[in-house]
């Protein structure tokens, strides 16, 4: 397990409110999201600087 898809799997089990990624990151954490079927269970919002902060989608179905 990758320390991207170890700290969303945290996010989705409500251990951690948010994930930050930073721009360097953030292809590698969106195709974590994207292979896993996670990426519409988050909400993404972007920060200056390239930061992304991502939450647990409120209206996403639980899997």
């Amino acid at each position: 397990m990758t320390d991207w898809e170890m700290k969303f799997q945290q996010l989705l089990d409500q251990e951690v409110d948010e994930v930050q990624v930073s721009r360097e990151d953030f292809l590698n954490a969106r195709t974590i999201l994207i292979q896993k079927g996670w990426l519409f269970q988050v909400v993404g919002e972007a920060k200056h600087g390239g930061i992304t902060i991502y939450r647990r989608n409120p209206v996403a179905p639980t899997s």
